[in-house]
């Protein structure tokens, strides 16, 4: 939120906030992978039919630029999206951290950096929604 200049009190008011600045924000499953079980992986790979079919309805002509944010999302994903689906995932391969576990602030470098790469604005400047929006 802060990288987009958003200060919600809350993180409903948080989502309602992204959400009015043009943006979306999608889980790459819907199933839980936040243990320490190894099978996350595997459940996001094999999830993967649900999160295009949700991208599709949401992105038809794909325009929408996408940034894939955790490590394993990023090395999962991206080849997926961008070259088996052709959605315009902006990370060209840059991997953004969980801002958690004290990621915080290389999650915010990296971040910034791939909208500033994209031509998103960023918190800096005037929060505008991804282009193609």
């Amino acid at each position: 939120m802060r990288q987009l200049g958003l200060s919600p009190a809350t993180k409903h008011e948080g989502l309602r906030e992204f959400q009015r600045a043009g943006w979306i924000l999608v889980d790459a499953t819907y199933r839980p992978v936040n243990t320490r079980d190894l099978k996350r992986d595997q459940v996001i790979d094999e999830d993967y039919p649900l999160l295009r079919d949700d991208l599709e309805k949401l992105t038809p002509d794909h325009s929408i630029p996408l940034v894939l944010i955790k490590a394993n999302v990023c090395r999962i994903l991206e080849s997926k999206l961008t070259e088996e689906d052709r959605f315009k995932v902006v990370n060209k391969g840059a991997v953004i951290p969980f801002p958690s576990h004290g990621q915080q602030e290389k999650f915010a470098e990296l971040f910034s950096a791939v909208l500033k790469d994209a031509r998103i604005k960023t918190a800096s400047e005037k929060v505008s929604p991804p282009p193609g929006k």
